[in-house]
């Protein structure tokens, strides 16, 4: 996972308490050191069902294995996909899940 991924991550609430935890500086400012999780695969898939509620979270390959899809769906209203998200890595599209989830919210779905 890049580091613009795991800021936004950070920046929109992702709990930051995981195992591995890096520190950024800004070239602009030597001063500036900023912490932030990478959170593993299974860090980010126990984190998305904790904010899903009963929603089934399914994740596979795509385009022949060439990109990643991490899907919400909720079976018992007789709904399709509530969110699709999509990255070239497992971590990278279950992260962008736990985002628009973040961003649409239960409400919303």
């Amino acid at each position: 996972m890049d580091y613009s991924l795991a800021k936004e991550l950070k920046d929109a609430g992702f709990p930051q308490n995981g195992k591995s935890c890096d520190t950024h500086s800004d070239i602009n400012d030597s001063t500036l050191v900023e912490r932030f999780v990478r959170p593993t695969l299974s860090e980010l898939i126990e984190a998305c069902p904790k904010q899903m509620g009963t929603a089934t979270f399914v994740l596979g390959s795509a385009n022949q294995g060439q990109a990643w899809v991490a899907c919400y769906f909720d079976f018992r209203a007789n709904r399709g996909a509530e969110l699709n998200e999509t990255g070239q890595t497992p971590d990278e599209a279950v992260a962008r899940l736990w985002l628009a989830f973040h961003r649409n919210g239960p409400q919303q779905l």
